[in-house]
Order: structure tokens, then C-alpha cells, then sequence
């Protein structure tokens, strides 16, 4: 069984010189790495990721590795039945609103 995870980074200033090209050259040479985007906030970049459960945070320890990284966090993605999100008390304030 495989799990998504998003990976929020901060970037050392050091490494911002050229657009994140080389962060990103970098990123990308990680196998599990699905997409990433730049952000606008406290962090920089968010990575996707998608990994076996047996690797782990194994993507998340090979890029806190790197030099360039100053802060990561691990969001870890719950997969949730529609019929949890959509309650009949959640589609009455949705038809209300």
C-alpha cells in the first residue's frame, strides 16, 4: 500500500540565488517526488510525494539532508469517505447559505 505525503520547505536564503533551479534540479532526483510547486508564505515549496508505507518518511530524510533546507514538515494525507465529510447537518448549512 502506498502513502501520499506533502512536504512543506523552507529554503535557506543562500540557496534562492537563481529561482530555486538548483532546489529543484535536486528535488526532482528523489524517485518518490510526484510534483512540486512554489508557494507564496511560510514556506517555499511544497513537494508530493507517494512512497510504500514500509519506506516511511524516507523522502522527507533524504531532503533534510540537503544543505538547502532550513525547515520541513511532513503532512501525511488521511484518505476520508464522502460519507463523513457530507452529513446531513453539512448539506443543511450548505443549502441555507
Amino acid at each position: 500500500m502506498t502513502t501520499k505525503r506533502y512536504l512543506m520547505i523552507n529554503i535557506a536564503q543562500e540557496a534562492c540565488k537563481n529561482g530555486y533551479q538548483d532546489v529543484l534540479r535536486d528535488v526532482i532526483t528523489i524517485p518518490e517526488v510526484q510534483s512540486i510547486e512554489q508557494l507564496d508564505g511560510i514556506f517555499d515549496l511544497i513537494v508530493q510525494v507517494e512512497c510504500p508505507d514500509t519506506v516511511g518518511y524516507a523522502a522527507a530524510e533524504d531532503l533534510l539532508a540537503k544543505g538547502w533546507v532550513k525547515r520541513l514538515q511532513v503532512l501525511q494525507v488521511e484518505p476520508a469517505e464522502l460519507s463523513e465529510i457530507i452529513t446531513p447537518t453539512v448539506l443543511e448549512l450548505t443549502r441555507r447559505a
